[in-house]
């Protein structure tokens, strides 16, 4: 016994299987051999699967308090594959948890198996014969969220968050079943709970809760974290998402949930052992949607690297002499979140604007968006003849529809109102934080300001003024919200707080406005047009703040070089170069910091049209020189 498994161990198989069979038929009632011969007919090459569950099954008949051959059987299902081997899977798997239920990794075996309410129900059976072991009652937990049994959830969800108060798994649980009932404002407490708790983090449940409707870059920027700064991460996740900024409750979160468990009741993966999820090669013959090229085909059936890999027709192979052939490349992200390709798209987008079943093989969904109309359609053919259903491309333009679908995502809450908004910054006090005024084209606006951490660095709401937005220097997420005849508008970005020190020279952004508004910052800025358009043949007000200037006995010099560039539009832009005016003055007066430059341009000076205006400051004293920002204007 001792040799013979030496032998396997080595990857001997033909000889270990001889001694193996020799010791089965002299010692038929012994485990042992019936185990490791199942092993060996496990790792045959091509054929054997059949004969090894034969074997492993006699085995757990002779010991049926050990896991080993209920695991291997396990092993067995996940090897053939198809509905059989599932089953067989299934049931391996779970009579081994009940026996041991952190035996080896037949625990995650089971979870990439299809599990529908038996199924699950049969698991927590097997997991509650080892009530009180904390994650064993975390699996347990897991599954009765799965199957929304609420009530037997939030006892058991007590006491996991008594016995270890720093866990986030358990309050993130508790958060999802709030969600799930539209209990938002709990769950968004109990989200909050967790997410303070998020470097402790070890099982990845917070990220498996968001992932679905993760951008590439949210992907690859979460993998890259530090533990300490997955809290920050998922809080401006989630920030960057709010579809209404005027609610104290984020209605996206509850939405993701409600949405992620319709998604698994009606459009679950039903084959994740099918082929088509495991093998890059079957989805290029098959012509998926996931196709890899032809080089990449030909090097799992062929030469890799100059060396010839083994074909399941090699005698070699068929003896066992060779290794088994393994076309496993690239699995697919329907493993990964438990959904056909309906339910990936429903999670990001809910339910389409229509839906056309032409059978119950194949359906056609269309959403229409600000962006236009995005059609695609699905097929079954994850296996021969049925399966899940995937993206399967019909016409032109379906396979981008889908790209634009699986990468981004959206609220429920309507936002129908185009918004319009430019920014101007200014220094404020003496360097340490920077202001950021906002101009929208609406009636009524609220503005957050997000840190890297997620946390709210400043708000403003105004109704027909500008907005005003103080924090030190860096990179923020801007969320924008505007209402103007009863519909909504939203903008997500990026902004920069640029930096003003207070020992080098800048210039602020540019503000313009009527050319009678006196030059007062707020005063200005209540005159300032919001669409960044002024009525040509009238004077125009241009207003910047000079930061830095040098000293020279009590007073500045500097020179003021305004350069007005005309921009042709349409066809007439290559018909005509551009047209810049400059306007340059040197400028003496008391020092003061800021220093006030502007400027008013004489009605008739300017011509109609769009222009690009920006102004150059020169120091004098010090030979330092600085530019504003460009603001672009029109004049009609």
């Amino acid at each position: 016994m001792a040799q013979a498994e030496s032998l396997f161990d080595a990857g001997a198989l033909p000889t270990a299987r001889t001694l193996a069979e020799r010791l089965v038929v002299e010692r038929p009632d012994d485990p042992g051999p019936l185990i490791l011969l199942g092993k060996i007919w496990l790792e045959w090459p091509i054929f054997g699967r059949f004969r090894a569950e034969s074997l492993l099954a006699r085995a757990g008949e002779l010991v049926p308090q050990d896991p080993e051959p209920f695991y291997y059987l396990g092993m067995v299902g996940l090897t053939l594959g198809s509905d059989d081997g599932e089953s067989i899977a299934r049931d391996g798997f779970v009579r081994a948890i009940a026996l041991v239920p952190d035996y080896r990794d037949a625990w995650p075996n089971w979870s990439t198996l299809y599990r529908g309410t038996s199924e699950r129900t049969t698991m927590v059976q097997a997991l509650a014969r080892h009530s009180g072991f904390y994650f064993v009652d975390l699996r347990r937990a897991e599954l009765l969220l799965e199957l929304r049994r609420y009530r037997d959830l939030a006892p058991l969800l007590d006491s996991l968050r008594a016995a270890a108060p720093d866990d986030p798994v358990p309050p993130a649980l508790l958060a999802q079943a709030l969600y799930e009932q539209g209990r938002d404002r709990e769950g968004q407490v109990a989200y909050g709970a967790a997410l303070e708790r998020a470097a402790a983090d070890t099982s990845g449940l917070l990220w498996r809760q968001v992932r679905s409707i993760s951008t590439p870059e949210e992907r690859d920027g979460y993998a890259r974290l530090d533990p300490e700064q997955r809290a920050g991460f998922l809080r401006l996740f989630w920030a960057s998402r709010d579809p209404d900024l005027r609610d104290s409750v984020n209605q996206r979160i509850g939405e993701h949930f409600r949405r992620l468990a319709q998604a698994h009741r009606v459009f679950g993966l039903l084959h994740p052992l099918a082929k088509w999820h495991h093998s890059r090669l079957w989805r290029t013959l098959m012509g998926g949607a996931a196709v890899a090229s032809a080089d990449q085909a030909d090097a799992v059936r062929g030469d890799i690297g100059g060396i010839r890999q083994p074909r399941v027709g090699d005698p070699a192979v068929i003896a066992g002499f060779a290794p088994r052939v393994d076309d496993s490349s690239q699995t697919t992200e329907n493993l990964e979140d438990d959904l056909d390709d309906r339910g990936r798209i429903f999670v990001r987008y809910g339910m389409p604007t229509e839906r056309y079943v032409w059978s119950l093989d194949a359906e056609t969904w269309r959403y229409d968006l600000p962006r236009g109309s995005f059609e695609i359609t699905f097929v079954r053919r994850t296996s021969e003849g049925g399966g899940d259903q995937v993206i399967t491309p019909m016409v032109a333009g379906e396979a981008e529809a889908a790209a634009y679908l699986l990468r981004t995502d959206r609220s429920s809450v309507p936002a129908p109102l185009r918004l319009a908004f430019w920014p101007a910054e200014f220094r404020r006090g003496i360097g340490r934080t920077t202001e950021v005024v906002l101009f929208p084209d609406s009636a009524s606006t609220t503005a957050v300001l997000y840190d890297g951490d997620g946390q709210e660095a400043a708000r403003d709401t105004a109704t027909d003024r500008p907005l005003h937005l103080v924090a030190p220097p860096g990179r923020y997420v801007l969320a924008l919200d505007a209402v103007r005849g009863g519909q909504l508008g939203r903008w997500r970005g990026s902004i920069p707080f640029t930096p003003f020190t207070e020992d080098s020279l800048a210039v602020s952004s540019l503000l313009v406005a009527g050319g009678d508004v006196p030059p007062v910052r707020a005063q200005i800025e209540a005159a300032a047009p919001r669409a960044l358009r002024l009525p040509a043949g009238r004077a125009v007000r241009v207003y910047a703040e000079i930061y830095g200037l040098s000293r020279d006995s009590g007073s500045t010099r500097y020179d003021a070089v305004y350069r007005f560039e005309r921009v042709r539009t349409g066809f007439l832009r290559f018909l005509s170069p551009t047209r810049v005016t400059a306007v340059s003055f040197r400028r003496a007066q008391v020092a003061s910091d800021p220093a006030i430059e502007t400027l008013v341009v004489d009605p008739g000076r300017l011509p109609r049209g769009h222009y690009r205006l920006t102004l150059e400051v020169h120091d004098a004293v010090r030979r330092a020189s600085a530019a504003s920002a460009t603001l672009e204007f029109d004049l009609r």
